[in-house]
């Protein structure tokens, strides 16, 4: 998918939240954790951005440190403090953790005066832990931004799947269909085709209305987000 195509994803996500309030309980950590959790150890800001950019078919690190996810970026030289565009990713630093960064979220849209972001587990009275997806307006505690590599590793060439595939494709459906609550096996999203995962790709394409094959083609890929 392109940048725009992700930052489409992520406002159909806006309203998202986690349930009960304050138990970090929400659809992200599930896909990312292979099961419900809950509690103060696990914060889901960069959780939703993982899995906003996994399902999109875009390479990201699995991981919900925002500090770790900033220094994979460092790494690859993709880094930056200059004005950011629609689509980059914006690293924000809201307290004294020995962190250099504790919040993140994607840029939609951007000028000379503030950047508007999504962001998961934010809220009005919490930039960096209230419990939903939101659409904010920042221009403050900004401590840069990072472009992901859209291009070359996006849905694009839509890949037949099916029993027996192995790589990155499968273990983004994979986590595609946890979000979409469907049971993928013990195994979870490990990057094999097997069983478990042929029976959840047939229990979306009933979700769907699509062909019930097992086998994920151009009309299951073209039903992503959908």
């Amino acid at each position: 998918m392109t940048a725009n195509d992700v930052i489409r994803k992520a406002y159909d996500e806006i309203g998202v939240s986690e349930y009960p309030p304050n138990s970090n309980n929400v659809k992200y950590n599930t896909a990312f954790y292979g099961k419900p959790v809950s509690g103060s150890a696990y914060p889901w800001c960069c959780t939703f951005i993982w899995w906003l950019l996994s399902t999109s078919g875009v390479k990201v690190p699995k991981t919900a440190s925002c500090a770790n996810m900033g220094n994979y970026y460092k790494k690859e030289g993709k880094f930056f403090t200059k004005k950011p565009s629609p689509g980059d990713l914006v690293f924000f630093k809201y307290n004294r953790t020995n962190n250099w960064t504790n919040h993140i979220g994607i840029v939609v849209e951007s000028n000379e005066n503030y950047i508007e972001t999504i962001e998961g587990n934010t809220s009005v009275n919490s930039d960096d832990n209230g419990g939903a997806v939101m659409k904010r307006r920042r221009s403050s505690n900004i401590v840069g931004y990072a472009r992901p590599d859209y291009d070359g590793s996006s849905f694009d060439d839509k890949p037949v799947l099916k029993r027996g595939s192995t790589g990155d494709y499968v273990k983004a459906w994979q986590n595609y269909l946890v979000t979409c609550g469907l049971d993928i096996g013990k195994s979870g999203a490990d990057g094999i085709f097997g069983k478990d995962t042929e029976s959840a790709v047939k229990q979306y394409q009933k979700l769907k209305n699509l062909p019930i094959t097992g086998i994920i083609d151009k009309d299951d890929w073209d039903s992503v987000g959908k």
